[in-house]
């Protein structure tokens, strides 16, 4: 639902100063570790599936974290889409303001992350049992170090996150409230602001974000978060059983990342080291989808074939089809074939050591995959 208010009065000054880029990882659509009990049973997670492919619950909706300032391409793109399918709202902003050629800006956005919590108990239960089993599989096999202080279904608004390792929260499912102020023009200079207040379910399984601030061109820190969201419903149940692994492979293998990104932004003697982070930034991003992506699709299958008997292979060809619809997961065929090749320890020990090597391997003979001609698009 959205509600929409008119307000008439000067327009807002806007400075934009680019002060940190985010590196963040979203999959579309946990401090005490649950020990490793594979060899003393196998156990069945079948019915976990049938869990997932039940409907979704839309409430209660919890609030994750309080309003921020800052954009989201996700409350934008709502916000933009009411604005489309109102267009008599258009008209009468253009109007009021005597007519003419209108036109308009993003004068404010804030957003909050609310989420609808798990409440159905033994849902809870065996989810949080499957995540804590696949990735203790993962990580005994890769030589990996758990990167985890806890696992814990939320079912409290506005979690604690402590400062030790990483907390994984696991939901149903992930919103986002929004309030976006736009101020509509014409050449006389007269001007109408309006608010729209609204939401919008992310279909966002998985996430972890690191920010890059700037002091200058010296002075770079990552700043890494303590937790990390994981949604146990999606549409393709494929993707949600992915989710605990892949994350983890992120949170992993992001420090390599982290320094790649450092050591290209010092290469680059420019003027605005914001815009030019961006850029590395996100090609770094679809490097790490690559190889994460890889290592999942050769290790994940062999846990849900002893683990489940109800996950076809199909599902896990949708899931591939549906990530390839986004650039940051423009590498991710070739990263497959690359693991597959060297295999996944050898592709984790590249990659700690070197990861332009490893991304050297994600350029096809033809020169497919040009970054210096990558354009800088938002999701």
């Amino acid at each position: 639902m959205r509600k929409h208010r008119e307000r008439r009065g000067q327009g807002l000054t806007r400075r934009h100063v680019l002060k940190k880029v985010a590196l963040s990882v979203q999959v579309l659509l946990a401090a005490f570790w649950i020990p490793y009990y594979a060899t003393a049973f196998a156990r069945d997670y079948s019915r976990l599936v049938e869990f997932i492919q039940l409907k979704d619950k839309e409430k209660p909706l919890y609030v994750f974290h309080d309003f921020e300032e800052e954009f989201d391409q996700y409350s934008n793109n709502a916000s933009l889409e009411y604005l489309n399918s109102h267009r008599d709202l258009v008209r009468k902003i253009q109007a009021d303001l005597g007519g003419g050629k209108l036109r308009w800006k993003l004068s404010g956005l804030t957003s909050r992350l609310l989420f609808v919590p798990e409440k159905r108990e033994d849902y809870a239960a065996l989810f949080e049992d499957y995540c804590n089993h696949a990735i203790q599989y993962v990580l005994v096999r890769t030589q990996l170090i758990n990167p985890y202080h806890q696992i814990e279904t939320l079912d409290q608004p506005r979690p604690e996150i402590s400062d030790s390792g990483v907390t994984a929260f696991v939901v149903h499912n992930l919103v986002k409230e929004y309030v976006a102020t736009y101020t509509f023009f014409n050449m006389k200079r007269k001007k109408v602001m309006l608010e729209l207040n609204g939401t919008v379910f992310l279909g966002t399984v998985g996430s972890y974000t690191t920010e890059i601030c700037f002091g200058n061109s010296d002075n770079i820190a990552f700043l890494r978060n303590h937790y990390t969201i994981w949604q146990n419903s999606a549409k393709n149940p494929y993707t949600a059983l992915t989710v605990p692994v892949e994350e983890t492979l992120h949170i992993a293998l992001r420090q390599h990342s982290e320094r790649a990104i450092r050591e290209q932004l010092a290469l680059n003697s420019v003027k605005n080291p914001g815009r030019a982070a961006r850029k590395i930034v996100k090609e770094w991003m679809a490097v790490e989808e690559a190889i994460v992506g890889g290592l999942v699709h050769v290790l994940l299958p062999s846990f849900l074939m002893k683990h489940m008997d109800n996950v076809p292979s199909s599902w896990i060809k949708a899931d591939m089809k549906a990530k390839r619809e986004f650039k940051r997961y423009r590498y991710l065929g070739r990263g497959i074939e690359v693991v597959e090749g060297l295999g996944y320890k050898k592709t984790i020990e590249m990659y700690s050591e070197d990861p332009s090597e490893f991304r050297s391997l994600l350029f096809d003979p033809r020169g497919n995959s040009d970054f210096n001609s990558q354009t800088i698009t938002q999701r």
